[in-house]
């Protein structure tokens, strides 16, 4: 069995987790470590086919999300985020331009439910544009590519793998491809590469061939985590003891019904606070909601548990409108 496993990651970027030999490849395709399961298809059928006890309530419910148009991002004094639906955020912290997953418009065969609160030709010279992992609704070409229109220097920082899909689209574009644990310096900003539980796959054969993951910035002594795609594992523990605390994080609420088949890979409202009080996170931002309906609830009930129970645990939280401008200040 051992001659299938190798290690990899990106030799030029430093490691921050002693003796991690890089991420284990099995049979030429990444796995996670804690989970390995795969959701078959019979799962997906069964899933489909069997009765959503929120049906009458997700017809029924008229989905409006409160929106603030962003309209410029000049004179925005300090380092602050912007949440545009999903999981993209604009972020701008220590003098660099950030992107993450951004999604500006539909996704094949899934339609946006919350509009775009800015003209994706507002963001220009991006530096970083940061994919936690390979999925439609995460790396998306035409806003990839409008982005570099307009960001024709911007940096790509993703997990193993992505370069080569990312230079299909734009030729020459420069990819850093890490492994996780593996850290970008630049200048004051550092950005590392963290393990999330999920999976990567675009097409019939590319299952597992790009790597998934989460990623901690620091700067300007404010830190911020941010956790892609997951299900709730023993990473987020982790985060503490690496970096200490952060101050913001940046973690996923929707796409959870039904448990049974969405736990693997998507936290709920309730893994979320409690990957937050894990990492004793300062403020947790709730993400991938509201935009794509993937799953079985309503869009409107994710934040409404996630509220609710973040004010039964006495959990600091902040839900952001679509375009609101949250300034990020250093907490611990």
């Amino acid at each position: 069995m051992s001659h299938h496993i190798s290690f990899r990651r990106n030799e030029g970027l430093l490691t921050v987790k002693p003796y991690w030999r890089g991420n284990p490849v099995v049979r030429g395709r990444f796995v996670n470590r804690y989970h390995r399961k795969k959701q078959g298809i019979g799962n997906v059928l069964k899933w489909r086919l069997s009765p959503n006890p929120q049906r009458k309530e997700k017809r029924e419910e008229k989905w409006d999300p409160e929106i603030e148009y962003l309209h410029s991002l000049q004179d925005i004094p300090g380092d602050f985020l912007v949440w545009l639906g999903h999981n993209s955020f604009y972020m701008q912290i220590g003098g660099k331009r950030l992107m993450f997953d951004p999604v500006f418009g539909n996704i094949p065969f899934v339609r946006r439910q919350s509009k775009l609160p800015a003209n994706p030709e507002l963001f220009k010279n991006v530096d970083y544009l940061l994919l936690s992992h390979d999925h439609f609704d995460h790396t998306d070409k035409k806003s990839i590519a409008s982005l570099y229109r307009n960001s024709p220097r911007m940096q790509v920082f993703a997990g193993l793998g992505t370069g080569a899909l990312i230079r299909k689209w734009i030729p020459g574009a420069a990819v850093i491809e890490a492994g996780w644990y593996q850290q970008l310096v630049d200048g004051e900003v550092k950005i590392t590469f963290l393990p999330s539980q999920h999976w990567g796959k675009r097409s019939v054969q590319d299952g597992g061939k790009r790597l998934w993951g989460a990623f901690l910035i620091a700067v300007n002594g404010i830190s911020l985590y941010y956790s892609g795609d997951t299900g709730y594992s023993e990473h987020f523990s982790e985060v503490r003891e690496l970096f200490g605390s952060p101050d913001y994080a940046l973690l996923g609420i929707g796409a959870y019904k039904p448990r049974w088949f969405m736990q693997p890979n998507h936290i709920s409202p309730y893994d979320s606070l409690t990957a937050s009080e894990k990492m004793g996170a300062g403020i947790t931002i709730p993400m991938h909601y509201g935009t794509f309906d993937l799953s079985d609830e309503p869009l409107s009930d994710p934040p409404k548990v996630f509220a609710e129970e973040a004010g039964k645990r006495n959990i600091r939280i902040a839900i952001p409108r679509l375009g609101e401008i949250v300034p990020l200040n250093p907490m611990h």
